[in-house]
Order: C-alpha cells, then structure tokens, then sequence
C-alpha cells in the first residue's frame, strides 16, 4: 500500500515540514499528527486512512499518508519497509546529502500522484539529474534471480544502447554490494565498448538495496552525481515502491505449488474414463398415432376440431364437398334411366341380345354410381381412434381445394413420444440401438430420459426427397404431457466409456484421419 500514499513529507516537532511527494497537509492536520511522533515506529488511524511515522534523525520523522487502513498482518511489514525506505531521507533531513535532497524536492514537483510505471519514473528522474548537471541519463532497472529483470531507460541515446547496457549488468551487479564505477580507462572490453555506444565518458551502476528493490546506473556522472548516486535507489522506492514485486516474490511457491496441482488435477481429469457424449438435434413425434387423409380432391367445407382437442372413434371431424363428384354422381344416375328405356325398348322389339346389352350397360352405370356415393360419402371424415388431435387442417382453409391423400387430422392415441434424431455421418457408426441418454426440447426446462430403438438408418424425406440419417428415440420418462409433437430440441446420448481426452479430440482426430489419407495416403 505504500506505493498509494496520498503524501511523504519530513516534519520536527514545531511542525516544520519538506514535501517529498504530494502536498503537505495543513498546519492543522499536522499539530494533530504531532503525537505520532515517537522514537520508533508507529501507526495511526487518521480521516479514514492511517498515517505511518519514522524517524529519521535530526529531529525529524517521515510522515506516510495512506488512503486506507492496511490489514492488522501487513501492519507490521509495511512498518518495516516504510523504515528502510525513510533511512535514504535521514540523509536529506541532516543536511549530508543537499543534492539529493534538491533532487527530491525537483521530482515531487513533478509527479502528481502516483507513478504508474517504471518507464515513467525513469523518464522524470532522468529529466531532473541533466537538467541539474548531475548526468547525462540514466537507466533503471530491477533484477529476480539475479538477471535483470526490467530496465528503463531516460531518453533515446540510452535505450539506444539498451542490450549492450542489460548485458554489461548482468554480468557485473551479482555479488555487487558498492557502487561500481566505469571509466574509459578501464580494462573491462564490453564496458568500454559500451561507453563508446553512450558516448559517454563514465558511468555508476548502483545495486538494488534489496530483493524487489531499484538499481541505477548514472550515465555521464559529474561530481556531485557521484556522490549522490547511491541515494537514488531509496528515492526511487519512495516515488514508486516495488511492494508487488516483493509479494509476488514471497507468493511464487505457493502459485507455482498451485499450477502444478491445478495442471495435476487437468490431467487426471482428461484421462479418466468417462462415457462420450453425443449431441444430437431432433423432434418430437407421437409414439401411437393414427391418420385421417381425404381420399379424393375436394373443397374443405367444414373444420370442426383443432389442435388439442379431444376426440371419439367415428366422430366427424370435418366435411368436405367436390363438384366432379357430384357431377358423377348424377351423371350415372341419368345413365341407369336411359339404359331402363333401351331395355324396355328391346323388350318391346322381342330383341332379347339388346336386351341384354341395357342390362350389362345398367349395371355399370349403378357400379359407377355407388363408387361415386362411396366417395362423397368419404368426404365427411371421421376421427380414426379416440385420442387428441395434435394435429389437422386449420380453419383458414375453408373453400379450398385439398388434394388427394391430405392429412386431415392425426390423433394421438397414447401419451407416449418418440424423437426422431438426425445424426452426423461421423457420429452414426457410434450409435447402436439400447443406448441411453436424455433430451431437452425449446420451451421447456425439463429433462427427458431417452433410449434409442433403432440403430442409424438413411431415409428419404417425403416433401424434398432428400435423404438423411434418422435414428429413433423413445422418451422413456418425464412430463410427457408437457410434450406436443413437432417440438425442436436435442438429445445427449452416452456412448462407449474412454478417457475424456479422446472423446474431446474425436472430431479433431478424424478430421486429421481424413485429410492424412486425402492428400498423403496415410491410413491409421
């Protein structure tokens, strides 16, 4: 929480403060902070924040001023950090190091807020020490597991030579406690080769002062840049602590123990054998159902049931009327009496092969009569079974012609369902008959058992002619008085058991198969 700080300021007793990032608080606020002012470390509660105080000699004390109150476990860590990185103030406060302490004042001028980033940090540093004749730039950088980690340069002839400059600290910053100083004279090729790429003419490189802390390297350093470089470290972790780098240093074993048991657990779980399942699309059809069809072409005249009814066997469901029928119809009737006056006729005549010949004629006629009654008799059309009607004509058809084998109505005689599926080409040669699994249908929230009773079959459809493969299930449980036939959905069947990852790369693998034997000829 350090790095959130509102406000780092010194302060004595009278209440005398120097900023050192953000605004010092009002006279008020301080005389109030004065308690907090102890020979050692201490916290306080202050305008819902805390406030952590350090003394730092002289007389003085840093002050942190923090938005939030820190949980009672990180109270004392952050004790502790605020103390180490207060110990680089002591030296402003007790006037042995003026340069830096200008520095710090220059820099919080500057920042307004916190600093978001490294690259930043560096940047306005960097700004500071040329303008004030300390250096010519400068480079920042932090380290893990003895490698250089980040570096952040403060301008572009540095980052320039940004490579050379990671490798020169690598390999010099392990077991450096002092700062090192480079010169041209200096037996060191690599640094040499790296003042020529600076242009420079020296150059400080400063360790960090701890795990997750700051390192510097000064380049082109004056005098009193020298003096101040190692300062700069304790100021940069002031202006942006590096309490991330230290908790995520201390957590890496417990993460990592973490990954490792999470990609454990992954790999169990892919190989451990499971049935596979298969996803299928279908609709719901009745198990039992009976049909009415119209037998001849004719105009619907009447419709008296509709979906969901209720129906008896032999009850009229619908009338129907046809004009060429009728005209049959009578036409046969005029034909029977004109064969009765020939037969008379002949009678008459004592013509008896005339004779006859009427009454042959007669009798076709009265044949073709009854066949034409048989089929207006038709037209009135009965329910085939007692059951519900799910589904008929629907009463907007009144006047229309409907043709010959129309579906008039069907009746459900039972409150069994069966689901017709249509599985892939690649799915089909898993599926065998007996397998079981449930179904889900739009509009409804509950689930249904299901059995598949006939293995995978090519049919043709009726309307289009197109063909597919079609596999029945039967709904063996559940609402099914919830179900209406032609209700969408799908059905999840579970197939031969294997390890989860081979169910998971099936479609993959024959995909893989198919095109290894396409275009090498590879079979496996």
């Amino acid at each position: 929480m350090l790095d959130e700080a509102r406000a780092v300021f010194l302060m004595d007793r009278a209440g005398a403060s120097v900023p050192v990032l953000g605004d010092v608080p009002s006279s008020e606020v301080r005389a109030r902070l004065a308690d907090t002012l102890q020979d050692r470390p201490a916290a306080r509660k202050d305008a819902g924040g805390m406030v952590l105080s350090v003394p730092v000699g002289s007389g003085r004390w840093a002050l942190w001023m923090l938005p939030t109150v820190p949980e009672l476990t990180q109270l004392a860590p952050m004790l502790s950090r605020a103390q180490a990185l207060s110990t680089g103030l002591a030296r402003v406060a007790t006037g042995e190091a003026a340069g830096i302490g200008a520095v710090t004042l220059r820099l919080g001028e500057r920042v307004q807020g916190p600093v978001k980033s490294g690259a930043a940090l560096a940047s306005l540093l960097g700004e500071v020490l040329v303008e004030d004749g300390f250096a010519r730039g400068l480079a920042v950088f932090t380290l893990t597991g003895g490698k250089v980690r980040r570096l952040w340069t403060s301008d572009g002839t540095v980052q320039a030579a940004r490579d050379v400059l990671r490798n020169w600290i690598g390999a010099h910053v392990a077991g450096l406690e002092a700062p090192l100083e480079l010169t041209p004279g200096s037996e060191d090729i690599d640094g040499t080769l790296l003042l020529e790429r600076l242009g420079s003419g020296g150059l400080v490189l400063v360790p960090p002062d701890g795990p997750g802390g700051y390192g510097v390297v000064l380049v082109g350093p004056s005098e009193a840049g020298r003096a101040l470089a190692v300062d700069l470290p304790a100021l940069l972790a002031i202006a942006r602590p590096m309490r991330r780098a230290r908790g995520n240093a201390a957590r890496r074993p417990i993460w990592r123990g973490l990954a490792a048991a999470v990609a454990v657990t992954a790999m169990v779980w892919l190989l451990w054998p499971a049935p596979a399942r298969i996803t299928l699309s279908g609709t719901a059809l009745p198990a039992e159902g009976r049909v009415a069809a119209l037998a001849s072409d004719a105009n619907l005249v009447e419709m008296r049931v509709r979906v969901g009814d209720a129906v008896t066997e032999g009850e009229v469901v619908a009338r129907f009327a046809s004009q060429q029928l009728a005209a049959e119809l009578a036409q046969e009737e005029l034909n029977i009496g004109v064969e009765d006056l020939n037969a008379q006729a002949a009678m008459s005549d004592s013509d008896y092969g005339a004779y006859q010949l009427a009454l042959s004629r007669r009798a076709l006629a009265e044949a073709r009569r009854d066949q034409a009654a048989a089929k207006i008799d038709a037209l009135t059309v009965t329910a085939p079974a007692s059951g519900r009607v799910i589904a008929a004509l629907p009463p907007n058809m009144i006047g229309a012609n409907v043709a010959t084998g129309r579906d008039v109505i069907t009746v459900q005689t039972g409150d069994g369902f069966v689901m017709s599926l249509t599985p892939s080409r690649v799915d089909a040669r898993r599926l065998t008959a007996g397998m079981v699994g449930e179904a889900r249908f739009r509009g409804l929230a509950a689930r249904f058992p299901v059995e598949l009773v006939t293995p995978p079959a090519l049919v043709a459809d009726g309307q289009n002619g197109a063909e597919r493969l079609e596999v029945i299930a039967q709904v063996t449980g559940g609402d099914r008085a919830r179900l209406l036939a032609g209700l969408t959905g799908y059905a999840r069947i579970e197939g031969e058991r294997a390890p989860r990852v081979l169910g998971i790369g099936y479609y993959l693998v024959e995909y893989l198969r198919t095109v290894s034997w396409t275009y090498l000829g590879l079979s496996w």
